[in-house]
């Protein structure tokens, strides 16, 4: 397990938190929205606007950013036929409701660490 891996797996209890810790700086946590086939869908606390989900894979084949407004590509390395799982998955009202309310929850949820 490489070193990146052990804080990956170490960060898992912090899910969901934005962890201040003054002597380290801040570290902004994924939650994750969903899993599609090897494909993540996330969500970082603290991300910069406009408001996007990010799109990684287990092989690192796949990083990309979507709109939370239309699930449009800003950016990143997907193919098409996985650019349109996403979008059928992004096209249910109870989907965007959910994701639109992680961001939200994640710009209200700054945790200060000692």
């Amino acid at each position: 397990m490489n070193s990146q891996e052990r804080l990956n797996n170490y960060l898992e209890k912090y899910i969901n938190q934005t962890i201040v810790n003054d002597s380290f700086g801040v570290y902004y946590i994924k939650e994750l929205v969903s899993k599609i086939r090897n494909m993540k869908i996330e969500i970082y606390s603290n991300d910069h606007n406009p408001p996007h989900f990010h799109i990684k894979s287990n092989d690192q084949s796949i990083n990309a950013t979507f709109t939370l407004d239309g699930c449009k590509l800003i950016k990143g390395n997907i193919k098409s036929d996985d650019i349109k799982r996403i979008q059928a998955f992004y096209k249910d009202s109870k989907t965007q409701i959910l994701m639109n309310e992680m961001w939200m929850k994640s710009k209200s949820s700054n945790k200060k660490v000692d």
